[in-house]
């Protein structure tokens, strides 16, 4: 990994190539662990495996709820979490059962 003079004398060369007005940021890899070890922002990531269609299709309808409440993601998913608790535990039963090919589908990947 770069130490911070191996990127001094990077941002040297790139300035010698006329590149120094470029927008840029040094980052420091411990400092930025420290920061999401204490999570200020109490932030935390989700994450679940998917084939590309599945994938495509959520990253689809969570831009179209995102777009939907004025570009504010935050807004989006707790709107998504409602709808979600919306549905009855026995209509999602349904829904499973309806969707058997679907789940053959996602068992072979």
């Amino acid at each position: 990994m770069p130490t911070v003079s191996d990127c001094l004398e990077h941002a040297k060369f790139l300035v010698s190539k006329g590149r120094g007005a470029e927008a840029a940021k040094l980052v420091l890899p411990r400092l930025e662990a420290q920061k999401r070890k204490a999570n200020a922002q109490k932030r935390t990531r989700i994450a679940f495996d998917a084939d590309e269609q599945l994938y495509a299709d959520f990253h689809a309808e969570r831009q179209r709820y995102i777009e939907a409440s004025g570009n504010h993601p935050l807004i989006a998913y707790a709107l998504m979490i409602r709808l979600l608790q919306q549905l009855p535990t026995d209509s999602i039963r349904k829904l499973a059962e309806d969707e058997q090919p679907l789940r053959e589908t996602v068992a072979d990947a």
